[in-house]
């Protein structure tokens, strides 16, 4: 299937694939699930936090936001290792 977009975000590749009347939103060759809100705004199901009417904003502010989240489990497996 043909890409409609894609991008490299913070080492990760963002791809929006045309899919009937839904694209699919995938992050480094994932599926990534998403639905929208009453107002159009898109939403991830792994990342409710955070609401936009761009569903690559709201794909590079998922990948931000893990990439904040791994360093913080890194830090703290670090520090019980001490």
């Amino acid at each position: 299937m043909e890409s409609e977009y894609e991008e490299d975000f913070d080492g990760h590749r963002i791809e929006i694939r045309g899919r009937d009347d839904k694209p699919e939103l995938l992050i480094d060759n994932v599926p990534v699930v998403y639905g929208r809100l009453p107002d159009g705004k898109f939403f991830l199901r792994q990342y409710a936090y955070d609401w936009t009417d761009n569903l690559v904003e709201l794909a590079r502010r998922f990948i931000t936001y893990r990439r904040k989240v791994q360093g913080i489990q890194a830090e703290s497996a670090a520090q019980k290792g001490r």
